[in-house]
């Protein structure tokens, strides 16, 4: 297992349900939640993005910017689920809603 794959393996499997439950409890509350939501989030995509390394391909480049999307929705849906909520966020969640064909 590579550095970036234990970063990765923490993040989802130890960080996030853990602030989800400081949240959860009200130990954590407001503004002060909704940023460490949005921070842990976006952790989250960009490490998840470079699991496979540096990407050097556009193909690659694709791969990436999709795994990044994917990982910021999965940690996001864990925080909304407690209610935390942000705009720019449900806007990136919106993105596979509508590729869906949903409007």
């Amino acid at each position: 297992m590579s550095w970036i794959e234990l970063i990765g393996l923490l993040i989802t499997a130890l960080i996030v349900p853990y602030v989800v439950q400081l949240i959860k409890t009200e130990a954590i509350t407001g503004n002060k939640a909704r940023w460490i939501a949005v921070g842990i989030s976006i952790a989250a995509g960009v490490v998840v993005a470079f699991i496979g390394g540096i990407p050097d391909t556009p193909t690659a480049w694709i791969t990436c910017i999709l795994a990044a999307i994917g990982a910021v929705q999965m940690a996001y849906a864990a925080f909304k689920a407690v209610g935390i909520t942000n705009k720019w966020l449900e806007a990136l969640g919106a993105i596979n809603y509508k590729a869906e064909g949903n409007e």
